[in-house]
């Protein structure tokens, strides 16, 4: 089984490519080992350690249980997309680009929206802090 350092350097074709392979098989121990991941993170809430803070046992045993979840999310989600054609293309570049740009201005009001959401929200823990 890859770790996820060696997984974390691999390229996008091999990642696509590995993913179409249906013979990977899944470790019969990894739900052993997530669950034992998950009773840590039970023992360490109990530790009077902060969860996050650097050098905690929540930090030392999630994390990279969160990472090797995350990689293998990755590689399902590229293995799902099995459609090697791309859906539409053009032949004008200036379509093309066009395109482009409005893919870029809904991700820019998308992000706007989300930061002005955030703005608010930290308005309203500001004021509340204020007050305690």
């Amino acid at each position: 089984m890859k770790k996820f350092e060696e997984i974390s350097r691999l390229g996008a074709s091999d990642l696509e490519r590995i993913s179409l392979d249906e013979k990977i098989p899944v470790p019969e121990e990894l739900s052993g080992r997530v669950q034992d991941a998950l009773n840590g993170l039970e023992e360490s809430k109990g530790t009077g350690s902060r969860p996050g803070s650097a050098g905690s046992r929540f930090t030392r045993r999630i994390l990279p249980a969160v990472s090797i979840a995350a990689a293998l999310a990755a590689i399902v989600a590229i293995g799902l997309n099995r459609n090697p054609e791309p859906e539409d293309t053009f032949d004008d570049p200036y379509q093309a680009y066009a395109q482009v740009e409005a893919v870029f201005a809904k991700i820019s009001g998308t992000v706007a929206y989300g930061a002005g959401k955030i703005e608010d929200a930290e308005t309203r823990i500001d004021k509340i802090s204020y007050w305690k």
